[in-house]
């Protein structure tokens, strides 16, 4: 008898262990690679470096330590790859921030992350070529007042 209800108990402990909170599904970066800047209006992946030819890049610097934001969505991604900020000459294709929120039912003006950390600039498009994932991140009252995007570059 004593067997039986010690199973009981445990397998009691253990599910009650998992119902303690429906959304349990952390969301981790993964910010290897640097951001690119280019010429102060888009941002995008290193990858774009690849795709074009070098006679097009006019300038470029490389900040190792350097952040997107001060603002950080994720408090266990605050490391960050780095900052690539280049001049080139080339027609990319874009997303602004105003087309991304309209197109997911949010407010025009709300604010956008990518990989995690807050676009200070509103003026500032993302490269379409670069988006890997966008995730949609409700408004939890503790870190977010409202709903934002995260976009997920390479």
């Amino acid at each position: 008898m004593k067997s039986i209800l010690t199973i009981f108990l445990i397998i009691l402990l253990g599910t009650s262990t998992f119902a303690q909170n429906q959304n349990s599904r952390m969301s981790i970066m993964k910010a290897e690679k640097p951001i690119l800047i280019i010429n102060d209006s888009i941002i995008g992946s290193i990858d774009l470096l690849n795709k074009i030819s070098s006679d097009k890049i006019e300038e470029m610097n490389v900040f190792k330590e350097r952040k997107l934001s001060s603002n950080c969505l994720f408090i266990e991604n605050e490391k960050s790859a780095g900052i690539i900020i280049a001049n080139i000459n080339h027609e990319f294709k874009l997303k602004s921030q105003k087309e991304l929120n309209l197109f997911f039912g949010l407010n025009e003006e709300n604010n956008i992350y990518v990989n995690g950390y807050l676009i200070e600039n509103k003026n500032q498009n993302i490269s379409s070529e670069s988006i890997v994932g966008i995730e949609l991140i409700k408004a939890d009252n503790f870190r977010l007042k409202k709903p934002v995007l995260n976009i997920e570059i390479e």
